[in-house]
C-alpha cells in the first residue's frame, strides 16, 4: 500500500460540527469524513461507492472569525423559512493531509488532482482548496515523537488536549446514514507529548493515521 502526501491551502473554510444549528461551529481541522469525501470526489467515485483508505490529517490556520449567512429550512408541510446564522470561518488554513490506500488509488488520486479533473473543496461547497504540493512518499520511518511540529488529531484519549469523536466513514440503513466513530485528542503545534511508535516521513512530519 502506497501512501501521498498532500500540502493543502484554503483561504477561509468551516468544518461545520454535527448539530451547530443555530451556531454553525468550526473543528479546528476537517473531520475523517470531510477528507474522505473530498478524496471520493477526486476519485470521482459513484452514488455507493468506497475506496478503502487511511487517514492522518494536520495543520495550522491563521485566525478565526465569525460570519452571518442565511440558513434556509424546509418544514413538512413544504414551507421555506430562512433566519440568520452565526457561522465561524477559519482563515489562511494550510494543511498535511497523509492518505494510505491500496496503489491503484493512490495513483488516481495523484493523477486526478494533477489533471484538476475535478474543483476540489473542503467543507462546504465554497470552500476552495490550493494544492500546494502533492507527492507519493518512501515508506515512513518508525520513531519515539515528543514535540509536535503541527496541530493534529492523535487517534485515542492518551494525550493532553481537546477531546473529539469524529466522523469516518457511514453506511446506509433505511436511507439513514449510519457513521463509525473514532476517538481524537487535538493537540496544538509544539505540544510536548511523547507517542510510542509514531510515523515520520522523509520531510521530518508525522503521520498519526486513525487506523
Amino acid at each position: 500500500m502506497k501512501i501521498i502526501k498532500l500540502k493543502l491551502f484554503q483561504e477561509t473554510a468551516c468544518y461545520k460540527k454535527p448539530f451547530a444549528f443555530k451556531v454553525a461551529e468550526t473543528y479546528p481541522l476537517p473531520p475523517y469524513s470531510t477528507v474522505i469525501g473530498m478524496l471520493h470526489k477526486v476519485l470521482q467515485a459513484q452514488n455507493g461507492e468506497y475506496f478503502d483508505m487511511n487517514i492522518s490529517i494536520q495543520g495550522e490556520y491563521e485566525g478565526i472569525f465569525s460570519n452571518y449567512q442565511n440558513l434556509r429550512m424546509f418544514k413538512a408541510s413544504g414551507e421555506v423559512t430562512a433566519m440568520p446564522r452565526n457561522v465561524h470561518q477559519l482563515l489562511n488554513v494550510n494543511l498535511i493531509i497523509h492518505v494510505q490506500a491500496d496503489d491503484e488509488i493512490i495513483e488516481k488520486i495523484y493523477k486526478n488532482m494533477l489533471d484538476g479533473k475535478e474543483t476540489v473543496t473542503l467543507g462546504r461547497n465554497e470552500d476552495l482548496v490550493r494544492i500546494d504540493e502533492i507527492k507519493i512518499i518512501p515508506e515512513p520511518q518508525m520513531v519515539t515523537r515528543q514535540l509536535a511540529n503541527h496541530s493534529a488529531y492523535i487517534p485515542g484519549h492518551d494525550v493532553p488536549g481537546i477531546k473529539y469523536r469524529l466522523n469516518t466513514v457511514y453506511t446506509k440503513e433505511n436511507d439513514i446514514r449510519k457513521w463509525q466513530k473514532v476517538d481524537v485528542t487535538y493537540i496544538e503545534k509544539n505540544t510536548n507529548v511523547q507517542l510510542r511508535n509514531a510515523l515520520q516521513d522523509e520531510d521530518g512530519d508525522f503521520i498519526y493515521f486513525y487506523k
